[in-house]
């Protein structure tokens, strides 16, 4: 059978209230994820930001991967620092959700793959901390504009891959060019991760577990499942993020 990957939503308030309806909220994700999954082979399942831990560890038990999507800011809280002026828009029940959720996936081996700000809850999950707003707390270099006004399909920057990482084999690439849609950025990286990506400011553009057979854990920067059509690379993330989900319910199904 597929593989069934969790794909990580958010909220959003209903912006067409009037005086009879108040606003409502709903369950969003873009559904560029839910393709990149399918695509891959694996069975898409949106989940949104329940509340409590039974919610979350009775999610992750049905689960044989995660996708953490990008979105808002993750609140600074969960890396032990005060918010500045510059940080955006933050979900409180996302955050919640996510950072619970991803306790019981990393004690089942689940494979995850984070996108954006993804790859952000994972490092922080995993002990390690963000710059809330690069363009006022990143020192020393000229930042690149990351946050790019063109459509998600068109590159914004460079990014240089190092050639002998895991996420260099799985894209058959080490130099790429990629879109751009973030002010938040890996600050320090967690114990276990690794940076194997830069974009020419210095900014980590992806991470990897030190040894994916161990724990197969990745995380990119920019929006791979809006690039799926520029080429293989980014496809191949998702099939690869599948193809270790499938081997994971092997596993669970043998154990």
């Amino acid at each position: 059978m597929a593989p069934l990957i969790g794909v990580t939503a958010t909220l959003k308030e209903d912006g067409d209230a009037v005086a009879e309806r108040p606003l409502g909220r709903y369950v969003r994700t873009d559904f560029d994820y839910v393709d990149g999954v399918a695509e891959a082979g694996g069975v898409p399942v949106i989940l949104p930001p329940l509340a409590g831990s039974l919610a979350a560890e009775t999610i992750a038990g049905t689960l044989d991967g995660l996708l953490l999507s990008g979105g808002s800011d993750l609140h600074p809280s969960y890396y032990g620092q005060e918010p500045i002026p510059e940080l955006n828009v933050t979900v409180p029940e996302r955050d919640a959700f996510e950072m619970e959720l991803l306790k019981h996936v990393l004690l089942r081996g689940i494979p995850i793959f984070g996108i954006c700000r993804g790859m952000q809850v994972l490092n922080v999950a995993l002990g390690g901390t963000l710059y809330q707003d690069l363009s006022s707390q990143m020192e020393g270099v000229v930042l690149l504009g990351h946050r790019q006004e063109t459509p998600k399909w068109q590159p914004k920057h460079e990014v240089e891959v190092n050639a002998g990482s895991q996420i260099a084999g799985i894209m058959g690439s080490s130099e790429l060019k990629v879109n751009s849609y973030h002010h938040q950025a890996v600050r320090d990286l967690a114990p276990g991760l690794v940076t194997v990506a830069h974009s020419p400011d210095g900014v980590a553009e992806a991470v990897e577990y030190r040894d994916l057979s161990e724990r197969w854990i990745l995380g990119v920067q920019w929006h791979a499942e809006a690039m799926r059509t520029s080429g293989p690379e980014h496809r191949n993330l998702f099939s690869a993020h599948v193809e270790a989900a499938e081997h994971h319910a092997l596993r669970r199904a043998a154990a």
